[in-house]
Order: C-alpha cells, then sequence, then structure tokens
C-alpha cells in the first residue's frame, strides 16, 4: 500500500523530454540573435560640395568626394596665394614706361667766318663770336654781327623753346669801289689823366679833327693813326697816334652804340 505522505518525484521518459525542449529554446533564441541585422547607426553628416567642385557625369553619386585629375596638357597650376609661385610676377606683364627725358637747355650760339666780330640781338650788346648766351627768350630776333674792316650782317632768327639756335655768319670785305665819302661825327667825353672835356670828333677825307673848347683839340692824318679801335662793354673809343699821343673818347649816351656806328662808318672807308 502506498505511503500517502508525499507523492513520487517523475522519472523516466517525462524529464528527458522536458529537458530536450528547454535545449531547443535555447538555441532557437542563440540562432535569432547571432542572425539578426544590426540596428542601423545614425546617419554620419555628409560635407556640402561646392557647385565648382561637383562631378557633372551621370556616376555623380559614386565619385562625390573624388578630386578630379589635374590637367597637365598645356595649362599651368594656379598657385595658391603666399607660395613662391605666386609671387613672381606674370610673363605677360606690361612692361614699365620709362620716365620722359627733360628738355634740353635753350641756348643761342652765334659764329662768324672772321672770330671776334661784335654780336647785338635786338640792339643789345652780348659778347664776340664765336658767342654762346643763354640771356634770350624764345621767339623772333633781329641778331647784328659786325667787325671793324666789313659791313655788318644782319638777320632775324627765331630762337628755339629749348635747345641750341645756331646762327652762322660770313663777313664779307667790301670792294674798294664800294668805300663811302668820310664825313661823321660823334659827340664825345675826352677822358684826362685828371678831369675830362666835351666835344665833337669827326672824320673827314683829310683825316680826325676833334673840336673842343678846351686845349686839346687836334687834327691828326690817316697816315699818321696807329691805332682806331672801339671797345663796347667799356664805353670807350680810342685814337693812337703813330709813335705819339693816345685819346681815349666816351661818351654821355646810355650805351656805346654812337661810339661804335662812328668807329664802323670811319674804319670801312678811311685809307690805310
Amino acid at each position: 500500500m502506498r505511503s500517502l505522505e508525499a507523492p513520487e518525484s517523475p522519472r523516466g521518459p517525462g524529464l528527458s523530454l522536458i529537458l530536450l525542449l528547454v535545449a531547443l529554446v535555447i538555441g532557437a533564441a542563440a540562432w535569432y540573435a547571432t542572425t539578426r541585422s544590426p540596428e542601423p547607426t545614425s546617419p554620419t553628416a555628409v560635407t556640402p560640395v561646392r557647385p565648382s567642385d561637383q562631378p557633372t557625369t551621370g556616376n555623380a553619386a559614386a565619385r562625390g568626394t573624388e578630386r578630379p585629375a589635374p590637367d597637365t596638357a598645356g595649362t599651368r597650376p594656379t598657385a595658391r596665394p603666399g607660395t613662391a609661385a605666386a609671387s613672381r610676377p606674370s610673363a605677360k606683364a606690361e612692361p614699365t614706361a620709362e620716365p620722359t627725358p627733360a628738355a634740353a637747355a635753350r641756348e643761342l650760339r652765334v659764329t662768324s667766318d672772321v672770330p671776334g666780330a661784335y654780336v647785338f640781338v635786338d640792339r643789345k650788346y652780348l659778347g664776340t663770336t664765336p658767342l654762346s648766351t643763354r640771356d634770350v627768350t624764345p621767339g623772333q630776333h633781329q641778331i647784328n654781327v659786325q667787325i671793324e674792316g666789313r659791313p655788318p650782317v644782319v638777320r632775324t632768327v627765331d630762337v628755339l623753346e629749348s635747345g641750341p639756335t645756331d646762327v652762322a655768319v660770313s663777313l664779307a670785305a667790301p670792294p674798294p669801289s664800294a668805300a663811302p665819302a668820310i664825313d661823321a661825327t660823334v659827340a664825345v667825353v675826352h677822358q684826362h689823366a685828371m678831369g675830362s672835356c666835351e666835344g665833337t670828333l669827326r672824320a673827314t677825307p683829310d683825316g680826325f679833327r676833334y673840336v673842343t673848347a678846351h686845349k686839346d683839340a687836334f687834327t691828326l692824318p690817316y697816315t699818321a693813326v696807329e691805332q682806331f679801335s672801339v671797345d663796347y662793354s667799356a664805353k670807350r673809343l680810342r685814337l693812337k697816334q703813330r709813335g705819339g699821343r693816345t685819346w681815349n673818347f666816351g661818351t654821355t649816351a646810355e650805351t656805346a652804340d654812337p661810339l661804335f656806328v662812328f668807329h664802323r662808318d670811319v674804319d670801312a672807308a678811311r685809307p690805310r
């Protein structure tokens, strides 16, 4: 007779079946866990591409992150700012314009075939030939070149604004038959060793004659003249007797023109 205190534990094939079912459930759970697809991760941020860098072909999605190959067929890579290539000047740069040279100074140059001729510009004495002066304004001027024993040469010259203006003069001697008759006078001041006196110096066919109220009045034939000259800048006319006295005459005029004209006319006509 069975005891009524405790039931008997199951035994035999029932327990093995239960253990088999538990193993199958655990294996199915493990297989499901290993074959299940992983959960999608959060999308990675994509760097935007500039329109100029986007490819134009149909494979844009596949090559969106690739850089285009450099074009080496006759083209140059653009240098980045700050690099040595960017600092080099372009071969096609325009050349710098050279500065304009300064204009040459204005200058009047007068020469004559006989050196030492007097040069007057608009009746103003400037010196003797060969003459080079800048004391002249641009434009038209009258130039008078004279020397003892030859007729004067008068020319109208246009002086340039800049650079040299050259004037070459030929002073031709007149033929003997062209000598005019001598009859000229000039008011002079005779310079003494101490003091002076005023009078008139006259040239006639016979020679020189000085007329004055002073005792220095004299007459001198041409054959007795050793020196007859004029110094325009000193305003002096000199007359020297051969082996004798010397007379120095000045003028009360503002310039030496009266003495110069008297000397020119008389020296061209007097016999030698």
